[in-house]
């Protein structure tokens, strides 16, 4: 496409600070998402551990010979005099008129009282166990509402005033706003190496929005919007990003390896998100309709479905990522992919670096994309390994192997634990 004019500072001014708009309502809707999978999480783990969970040998702290027999039960808690039936875990203590269970595995404490009533105490993870289960709906719908209406909205208006090119990598901001709401959001604090990479990508986006492509689409036709989807470079861009994404598809369906799942749901959604051509060339075609007073063409309503069908995509894999990983990889792996697809997409069809006027444009502005980049990079590397997909690969290892221990030892087909009688004492062997 041809070069416009050059951008007013007014204009570059307006255009930075609503792609840094953008990148706060970007930030907290990542934060709002991953934090109603993480309440999902919470619930359906509290829900699976009160139905499968056995009944267990329970020892009174002060040293006792007597045994209470326990039985857990999937939605009460009762005491009587000679039987207290309450939900226990591997280390429990009977200390006078509170059964304290030490429970790790989701995070929770439960307080139960003699007469049969219970509390819980806040989690280590900041989730709730008495949160309403409305809630992680709502936060993912209000998440989702401002990545595919907010958040858009800011970006069209930011690309009336300036260049892809210097748009995309503000977008990396949005990590910054990850970052520092994360210990609100998650009981999260920053790490040395995250506020590094926050440094580096706040500095890489200064030098980018400096030293880039400074040109708008000020007098651009509706014919050369048109002949720039036939330039060669471009074609092949759009070649290499289908089977890219289509590659990423199969490891993310098929890969055996942990490895390569993480990286194709990480860099997919930014990956297709990055051809923001659509949406700069449709509010092209809307100026020069306006300007030179012609009937909108055909293929203007093709690149509106096409630029609203990336950006809903891209949304879609980023909430299912979110569902898998810690919002940090989920928002660094997103932010790279959609840079990097944005920059090649810009220098094909915008002829980015033919628009950069001096040595030091040609020098900085790389420069700057690879400090962003830097920054990106640490932020995955910093980023928890600890994911939904992991945890869920060793709930179920862990479940096979206690099940296959339960049928070894026992012959009770539910896995619980035989009682053994003795002419000294009574006990019940735990499993």
């Amino acid at each position: 496409m041809e070069a416009g004019s050059t951008i007013s500072a007014s204009d570059w001014a307006k255009g930075i600070a609503l792609s840094i708009l953008a990148s706060i309502v970007g930030g907290a809707s990542k934060l709002a998402i991953r934090k109603s999978w993480l309440l999902q999480h919470h619930h359906e783990e509290n829900r699976r551990t009160i139905q499968r969970r056995p009944r267990r040998r329970l020892e009174s702290a002060s040293g006792n010979d007597g045994l209470l027999s326990e039985e857990c039960t999937a939605t009460t808690v009762e005491s009587t005099a000679n039987s207290t039936s309450t939900m226990v875990d591997r280390h429990e203590y009977l200390q006078d008129d509170l059964l304290v269970s030490d429970e790790r595995e989701v995070g929770e404490q439960l307080l139960t009282s003699r007469n049969g009533w219970s509390s819980f105490c806040r989690s280590d993870n900041g989730a709730d166990p008495m949160t309403p289960s409305w809630l992680p709906l709502g936060l993912r719908y209000s998440g989702m509402l401002g990545m595919s209406v907010l958040n858009p909205i800011f970006c069209v208006l930011a690309m009336n005033f300036a260049s892809p090119s210097i748009l995309a990598p503000f977008s990396g901001l949005t990590l910054c706003w990850v970052i520092l709401g994360s210990p609100c959001a998650n009981n999260e604090q920053p790490s040395s190496r995250q506020i590094l990479a926050c440094g580096l990508i706040i500095a890489g986006e200064v030098v980018v929005a400096l030293f880039g492509d400074h040109t708008n689409d000020e007098g651009v036709t509706m014919e050369e919007v048109r002949k720039s989807y036939q330039k060669p470079a471009f074609l092949m861009y759009f070649v290499g990003l289908v089977a890219y994404v289509a590659l990423l598809g199969y490891w993310m369906k098929f890969s055996p390896s942990p490895v390569l799942r993480r990286f194709a749901w990480g860099c997919c959604g930014g990956s297709i998100t990055g051809a923001q051509n659509f949406l700069k060339d449709s509010l092209t075609i809307l100026k020069a309709s306006k300007q030179y007073i012609q009937p909108l063409p055909s293929f203007f309503y093709l690149f509106v479905i096409c630029a609203a069908g990336t950006a809903f995509s891209g949304l879609l894999i980023l909430t299912a990522c979110m569902k898998r990983y810690d919002a940090t990889f989920s928002a660094a792996s997103f932010v790279g992919s959609f840079v990097v697809s944005a920059s090649i997409m810009a220098a094909a069809h915008y002829d980015t670096f033919a628009q950069l006027e001096g040595l030091f444009n040609y020098i900085l502005y790389p420069t700057g994309l690879v400090m962003l980049m830097m920054g990106v990079y640490l932020l995955v590397r910093e980023s928890s390994h600890d994911d939904y997909e992991d945890q869920e690969t060793v709930v179920v290892r862990d479940q096979n192997d206690h099940d296959d221990d339960s049928n070894k030892e026992s012959e009770d087909a539910f896995g619980y634990a035989a009682v053994v009688e003795d002419s000294a004492t009574r006990e019940e062997t735990v499993v």
